[in-house]
């Protein structure tokens, strides 16, 4: 993948098998992460802990989350002012660093492979040192709107080095990091209370690798990284290039598409016999049915690639079903920690309803009826507990939150609706047994059109829009309606690929047009569809506009929405949550796999054959 130096910088990533990871702009490691069967994602990392008293100030947590991006790593530096910087991500997903100095350079490959990490380093002309920060701990999980604070362990590290073996352990954490590849001659015991720093020589003086892995001792982390340098890393290297660029031969040329199913792949984690998709691996590696969904349905378009990710979308539904916690034993929560552990309890009804849509395109698209028959006890249980939430007198189902993971004034959610309507479809298309969801469909859309239509001709925000009678956001059920449209309700914008209505329709048709418009109040920035968690574009609004855009035919449509992503795009096509609309600037998470993911649906076609005959 070609990086476009002119775009906004980010860290290079990098990761598979769940161990994960980022560099700096010298390939010296921000973050190596990975699975902890109790705290779920762990982390060694140059950034500090976040404060738990600060957890539910956004202010203090968009600061935390800013400053990722410009942390200075640990790993190999060479002592000497370095002129210039070259940048590679080989397949997309392989960080190659050259740091150049004036009377030589120091070349850094970063891979993923074996249950561990790798980096190979060369230097021509200078003699580099291991050298940094850090601290071995939780993952922050710093959230915006936090749903209950889990302590994070302190950081307790005990540190040695021994026979060219660094390991890192934090007892109270319960697991341990070895690094194998320093000078054997070198020898250290000591316990930091907080972050170590440490200036360490390498085994070698023109090349080397260094091996790192976990594990839940110290002894245990060095024996595995032992086994990693014992398999040659060189050969490593040449086994896992080859697997990625089989993975990208058939690709999309697009870099923002490329970056869309790589990245569900790096964020792929191997849980016993499940996988966990976590919604990024370094703000917040958790995750959530809904981002988690559009990852799986990317990554079911990947043609090249078909066994490999059905498996991954395969053992993905396992964990959803069968690993992630319920509350009430049938209601997913609003989001999880890897170990499928609770991290949020809210209920949200989109939530609930994207596992059986992915078990359902899932079925049709593989033909793998075995999983259906697998849950039928549990597909009889949630419809039972859906229904317990049902409106006596319509097919209409209150949600606690919006798709922004925000609270909502009125109980009826629009666009989680249309998706229950899509979902319930989906079951009738494969044959689900235990329920007769056309019916319960056909009343969900009866309801729709009743409560959710609504005759604009009172509100005076601009005469436009006087007595046109849109699409709500939300709704009571009795008479009161909230008018407003928000870059997380993708559903809105997939209505006529899942047949809900024609893209003609003039009601679906006005309510894009005040969807993107000052009318939109907190959802409109500078022509832009954002939302009011964070105010301002959203990438994903962009990608609702290019739907709209292929929907309607509207060939200028697409193509100013693409122009959009390119401009919101950082140097390796990654699209973050929010941006600045004038400048591209990232806002709000520079890491976040949601956006790429549906970006790759939509321009891989994915939703053109959704639409039940």
């Amino acid at each position: 993948m070609i990086l476009n130096g002119r775009a906004p910088y980010k860290p290079l990533d990098f990761g598979g098998g769940g161990v994960t990871g980022s560099v700096d702009a010298d390939g010296c490691l921000i973050a190596l992460n990975g699975y902890h069967a109790q705290h779920g994602y762990i982390t060694l990392t140059a950034a500090d802990p976040f404060p738990d008293d600060q957890r539910y100030d956004p202010r203090a947590v968009r600061a935390y989350r800013a400053n990722l991006v410009h942390l200075r790593g640990f790993g190999c530096r060479a002592d000497a002012p370095i002129t210039r910087r070259s940048s590679a991500l080989l397949s997309g997903a392989l960080p190659r660093l050259t740091q150049h100095y004036t009377d030589g350079a120091l070349h850094m490959l970063t891979f993923a492979a074996n249950g561990g990490a790798y980096q190979l380093w060369r230097a021509e002309g200078v003699a580099p040192r291991w050298a940094g920060r850090f601290n071995l701990m939780r993952c922050a999980y710093t959230q915006l709107t936090e749903g209950g604070v889990i302590a994070a362990p302190p950081v307790v590290q005990q540190v040695r080095l021994q026979d060219g073996v660094l390991t890192v352990e934090n007892p109270a954490l319960g697991a341990a990091v070895a690094v194998h590849g320093f000078a054997p001659d070198q020898a250290l015991a000591v316990t930091y209370q907080g972050a170590a720093t440490l200036d360490l020589a390498l085994s070698g003086t023109e090349s080397g690798a260094l091996c790192y892995a976990f594990g839940e001792t110290a002894d245990e982390a060095a024996e595995r990284a032992a086994q990693l340098a014992q398999g040659s890393p060189s050969v490593s290297f040449r086994e896992v290039s080859l697997v990625w660029a089989h993975r990208m031969r058939d690709l999309d040329q697009n870099p923002l598409v490329q970056r869309g199913l790589v990245y569900c792949l790096l964020c792929a984690v191997p849980v016993g016999e499940g996988v966990c998709l976590l919604t990024d691996h370094m703000l917040l590696p958790l995750s959530w049915n809904r981002d988690a969904y559009y990852m799986a349905r990317a990554l079911l378009a990947w043609r090249g690639n078909q066994s490999e990710v059905f498996e991954v979308v395969r053992r993905h539904l396992i964990w959803l079903f069968e690993q992630a916690q319920r509350l009430n034993s049938t209601d997913w929560a609003r989001c999880y920690m890897a170990n499928g552990m609770v991290k949020d309890a809210a209920y949200q009804l989109d939530q609930q309803l994207y596992p059986l849509l992915e078990l359902a395109d899932y079925t049709r698209l593989t033909g793998d009826r075995e999983l259906l028959a697998r849950f039928e006890g549990q597909i009889a249980a949630w419809i039972q507990a859906l229904l317990a939430r049902k409106q006596a007198h319509a097919a209409l189902f209150p949600t606690d939150e919006t798709p922004g993971d925000d609270p909502i004034a009125l109980p009826y959610h629009f666009s989680s609706h249309i998706l229950l309507w899509h979902t319930l479809r989906a079951l009738a298309r494969i044959g689900a047994v235990g329920y007769a969801w056309d019916a319960l469909a056909n009343q969900v859309r009866q309801a729709i059109q009743q409560y959710f239509l609504v005759d604009n001709k009172d509100d005076h925000r601009t005469d436009f829009y006087r007595q046109s009678v849109l699409y709500a956001y939300a709704v009571d059920g009795a008479g009161r309606h909230h008018l407003y449209h928000d870059a997380n309700d993708l559903p809105f914008a997939l209505m006529p690929f899942w047949g809900f209505c024609a893209a003609a329709d003039p009601t679906w048709q006005r309510t894009a047009v005040f969807a993107f418009s000052p009318s939109n109040i907190g959802g409109y920035y500078g022509g832009r569809l954002g939302s009011v968690h964070t105010p301002a574009a959203w990438a994903l609004g962009d990608v609702q506009d290019l739907l709209i855009g292929q929907a309607l035919g509207d060939d200028q449509r697409q193509a100013r929405a693409r122009a959009f992503l390119d401009a919101a795009a950082q140097w390796d096509g990654a699209l973050s949550e929010a941006y600045d609309a004038a400048s591209g600037a990232v806002i709000s998470r520079a890491w976040f796999a949601w956006t790429n993911a549906a970006l790759a649906c939509a321009e891989l076609g994915v939703f053109e054959d959704d639409h039940s005959p």
